[in-house]
This record gives C-alpha cells, structure tokens and sequence, in this order.
C-alpha cells in the first residue's frame, strides 16, 4: 500500500522527534535538499522514487549505532 503525503509528514515529524535531526539536515542528508521538510509541509509531494530513498534514509538511520554525546 502507498503511503499518502500526510502518512509521509507523519513519519518525518516522528523520526524528527525521535533522533532530534534538524529538518534542514534530514533533508540535506536523505535527499540533498535541505528545504525538503519544509516545501512538503508546504503541500509539495514527493515522487515514489524519492519518497522510498527518504524512507529507507530515516530506517537506516534510525538502525544505525549513535556515537555517544
């Protein structure tokens, strides 16, 4: 099942309350674009191709061991 652009900004706002990533940086980071976050909440939508490389970007990070602060 596709995910609808709402489910999309749902699972974005909750890895950025999760991991504490600055919008701007998960973008950059995921896509390289750091008004990603914002042009999303702003009603862009992304395509499919885009939207599973921001997904998988978010589940290996999520997976990835955190240095300790």
């Amino acid at each position: 099942m596709l995910m609808t652009d709402a489910e999309l900004l749902q699972a974005i706002d909750a890895f950025i309350a999760d991991t504490n990533i600055k919008p701007t940086r998960l973008g950059l980071d995921a896509l390289g674009d750091g008004n990603l976050v914002s042009n999303l909440r702003n009603g862009r939508s992304l395509t499919l191709r885009n939207a599973e490389r921001l997904m998988r970007f978010m589940a290996e990070y999520q997976r990835a061991p955190q240095a300790a602060a």
